[in-house]
């Protein structure tokens, strides 16, 4: 097995676990977190070809995706006035020319791997002119599923084949679960056939193996299990589930084994002969890869703790200690280790409300395949002075003009509280104003509307804010006001 050009198939052969030696991490400090992810972003960077790409050839594109997914989920984005911003404009407008979903191209050959990063990074970017790609994405994944409810390296050899691999089933149902998400057209049957293939494909003590928990190719590991913890927390969000009852104890049974084999320094599956230690020992373990799975699983399932133990504190303090002095992880491909690593620290999955999607017209009987979502946000009260036609520079143009008011403090928390999350989004913005005083009066007000670990440096430094931006585009219609601030609900 490959993933993005490289042997996989260690997934199925991974060691059994060391102790963390730890049983009650402490959370690292913020600005430590923060440190490693600039690292790691500019190692990255300095990897990058000059054409704009990770890697040539024909996995240029599964490279590059995952590179520019990684970038956007550290706070990059395109409209930062940085050398690092524009390094990733030319990673995007590299990926805009090639890969899936692009229109008038074939894709009967599309690689599962590719397409799903490409899926999932188009979400991140934002942008509206992007979501028929992601549809012509959506759809390539759900014809290309096999029968038995799994997914294989690209379409025309799943066409041939009766069963695939949990790894490529993974990357699908994470894309997938993204689409459904934004409110495209993802047919049910597809996650209904998915969440059957994983509530019955457990091992006995409730893990999940590189094919199935059935033969010794197939012995559960740990990423894996995450895998399937995650996909079926996917069909459950989204209403998909082939059996309720069974689904939903598989994935109780799932979070008990990963609880009880967990360990941020290996991952667990069987006992592996001498030609596999070779090659671990060559650099394919495939340990910041497990640790992505598992946070992507831990935050689908709404899991703060595995058993005991905070994951997130635990892996956290282990990838700052082994990251590299020039920025990079080791112990698989770099590149592939380094962006891993930093999904895992940015906690890079969507919570399962994401799949809740926004109010917009569906046609009867093509909608997503989850339950409608909230009401729109209340209207502004009567005082508020009428809305100008258009938006402003800042975004809608009324956050814009409380902004250049210079309202007391008090009276622009209020506005936007009483207007709803949507003032959030061009409140981030305007953190890059010319102006200096919207850009206090912009970072006094997300203060007074958002937790204070939301807000921490975002006044300072583009990477931070780059990701509240990020996190608001995904979850702004969820925010509920708790004692004046909007948070998760």
């Amino acid at each position: 097995m490959r993933i993005l050009g490289l042997p996989l198939c260690v997934l199925c052969i991974l060691c059994g676990f060391a102790a963390t030696g730890d049983a009650e991490p402490s959370l690292p400090a913020r600005d430590a977190i923060d440190a490693a992810i600039e690292k790691g972003v500019n190692w990255l960077l300095d990897e990058q070809k000059p054409a704009g790409t990770w890697g040539s050839g024909k996995h240029a594109v599964g490279k590059t995706a995952l590179a520019v997914y990684a970038l956007l989920h550290c706070g990059l984005a395109e409209d930062q006035d940085t050398k690092q911003a524009r390094r990733l404009g030319r990673a995007l407008a590299w990926l805009d020319k090639h890969g899936a979903g692009r229109a008038k191209r074939r894709e009967r050959d599309t690689r599962t791997y590719e397409a799903s990063l490409l899926l999932m990074l188009l979400r991140a970017r934002g942008r509206d002119e992007d979501r028929p790609r992601m549809q012509r994405l959506a759809d390539v994944l759900a014809s290309t599923q096999i029968d038995n409810g799994q997914w294989w390296y690209d379409g025309e050899g799943a066409r041939r084949r009766s069963g695939g691999d949990n790894s490529n089933t993974q990357f699908a149902m994470l894309a997938l679960g993204v689409a459904v998400g934004e409110g495209l057209d993802v047919p049910k049957r597809v996650l209904a056939k998915a969440d059957r293939w994983w509530s019955t494909s457990a091992g006995t003590r409730g893990g999940f193996g590189y094919a199935s928990g059935g033969s010794p190719r197939s012995a559960a590991t740990g990423s894996m299990t995450a895998a399937g913890i995650a996909c079926l927390a996917i069909t459950d969000a989204a209403g998909a589930m082939h059996d309720p009852v069974r689904s939903r104890a598989t994935r109780t049974r799932a979070l008990a084994f990963l609880a009880e084999v967990f360990s941020v320094t290996r991952n667990h599956g069987p006992t592996i002969d001498r030609k596999q230690q070779r090659q671990r020992k060559a650099g394919r373990g495939w340990l910041h890869y497990y640790l992505w799975t598992v946070e992507r699983a831990m935050v689908l399932a709404g899991q703060t703790k595995l058993g005991d133990l905070d994951w997130y504190a635990a892996g956290a303090r282990h990838l700052i200690g082994t990251q590299k002095d020039d920025g990079s992880w080791r112990g698989e491909h770099p590149l592939y280790a380094t962006c891993f690593a930093l999904l895992f620290l940015t906690r890079a999955a969507d919570r399962p409300r994401a799949f809740t999607p926004p109010s917009r017209p569906v046609a009867k009987g093509t909608g997503p395949t989850v339950t409608p979502g909230p009401s729109e946000p209340p209207k502004p009260a009567p005082e508020r002075r009428p809305l100008p036609p258009g938006p402003g520079p800042l975004g809608p143009g009324w956050v814009d003009d409380w902004l250049q008011e210079a309202l007391p403090l008090g009276e622009l928390a209020r506005r936007c509280r009483l207007a709803g999350p949507t003032t959030l989004l061009p409140l981030v913005r305007a953190l890059q104003h010319p102006d200096k005083d919207v850009r206090r009066r912009a970072f006094e007000a997300l203060r007074a509307l958002l937790p204070d670990e939301r807000t921490e440096r975002v006044d300072r430094h583009p990477l931070p804010r780059g990701r509240l931006a990020l996190w608001l585009r995904t979850n702004a219609r969820h925010l509920k006001l708790v004692d004046g601030r909007f948070q998760d609900p």
